[in-house]
């Protein structure tokens, strides 16, 4: 462990001055304009507030090329206990994203755990109803707008006993995980413009249960496919950990499996958690840097991966610490699990992600979409 830390802070020194080489007198060094140089796009998470408060605002305005709403398109957060919608900051997302000249991914039309509370034991005809009027709004909202929908979210659970390898939810009991394809159908014919995505965690590591996970969607993909389920994205959620082991081979595999089944890859939801690794903080952000780098250069190796989103900006905004709130290090640091410090600097993992980005060995050469302008346009 002390050669690998000792490899990673070497790394992280040769990483930053390669970088400062290759952006030569630019400033600022923006992301989503490297990402673009090789076909790809990259950006961020967001919460509607982040369009009036700094720095966040600025970070936006310097590297997102993407938009995704953490939770504002979220059912849930469309829908009030009682019933009834309210998309004001669904609609602030969206019109950020247009101010950006950005992509807008669509988060989330189907998940277990945005399902209305009112709706967790309902008849099964009552909650398909509900649904399936929930994603027809949804979508022609912003048709026309979204690059892609990511349809349904985390509907695997490898470990739950099942022999298919999904989850037991409430959408498995009273949507039914035989009709998870009519989702993908229904997205479909209402937006034919957009991207349709399955969502996922888990996958990217080299660990037995991530194994097991990836197994599970490819038998779920592959079914689909066969079927001819109208489905175009693999999203990768990439919410990486340090303790855990990475093999860079392990996922290059992984991607020509989905590649062989047709399916482009999208980085969804991309961070690097610390929560046992020991040293300073500046030992600790080295190591989060040589993991961004390590799994984005698999990443930027290969032709069917499209974008990177990360999931908010800066550890001031970060899920990580609002989730794992109790998770502290022994000098009593939180986890720094994106780019940007709390005070918006940049941090050794953001000339990692520059780094790679920049270095891409292989473009993108998926299908286009089919009008960006309009994608980055308000709705009118």
């Amino acid at each position: 462990m002390q050669t690998q830390r000792r490899d990673f802070l070497q790394w992280v020194g040769w990483a930053c001055a390669g970088l400062t080489d290759a952006a030569g007198a630019q400033e600022p060094y923006r992301l989503d304009e490297a990402a673009r140089r090789c076909g790809r796009r990259f950006g961020f998470a967001v919460h509607p507030d982040y369009a009036g408060r700094e720095p966040v605002k600025n970070l936006l305005l310097q590297h997102a090329g993407v938009i995704t709403a953490e939770n504002a398109m979220k059912w849930r957060s469309i829908e009030g206990v009682l019933g009834g919608r309210d998309y004001a900051q669904a609609d602030a997302v969206a019109a950020m994203a247009s101010e950006l000249h950005a992509l807008l991914r669509g988060h989330t039309l189907a998940w277990h755990q945005s399902t209305p509370r009112r709706l967790l034991d309902v008849p099964t005809d009552v909650f398909r109803r509900e649904q399936s009027a929930h994603l027809s709004d949804l979508v022609l909202r912003y048709q026309g707008r979204i690059h892609t929908w990511d349809v349904l979210n985390e509907a695997i659970d490898a470990d739950s006993g099942r022999s298919d390898g999904l989850r037991n939810s409430v959408l498995s009991k009273l949507w039914g995980e035989e009709r998870y394809p009519a989702l993908f159908e229904q997205a479909r014919a209402l937006d034919p413009q957009a991207k349709l995505a399955y969502n996922d965690y888990g996958m990217e590591q080299d660990e037995p249960w991530c194994e097991r996970r990836r197994s599970a969607v490819l038998r779920l993909l592959e079914d689909w496919v066969k079927r001819k389920v109208p489905i175009d994205v693999m999203g990768l959620q990439a919410h990486l950990d340090l303790s855990r082991r990475f093999s860079g081979g392990r996922l290059s595999k992984f991607f020509d499996e989905l590649k062989a089944l047709g399916l482009g890859i999208q980085i969804t939801e991309l961070d690097v958690r610390d929560p046992a690794a020991g040293g300073d903080v500046a030992t600790r952000d080295a190591n989060v840097a040589a993991l961004y780098r390590a799994f984005l250069d698999v990443c930027m190796g290969h032709s069917s991966v499209e974008m990177v989103v990360m999931w908010n900006v800066t550890d001031a905004d970060t899920w990580v610490n609002r989730v794992f709130s109790g998770q502290r290090h022994a000098d009593g640091h939180p986890m720094r699990p994106t780019l940007f410090d709390t005070r918006g600097q940049k941090k050794p993992a953001f000339h990692a992600v520059a780094a790679s980005l920049h270095n891409a060995s292989r473009s993108f050469n998926g299908s286009p979409i089919k009008n960006e302008s309009s994608l980055c346009s308000p709705k009118s």
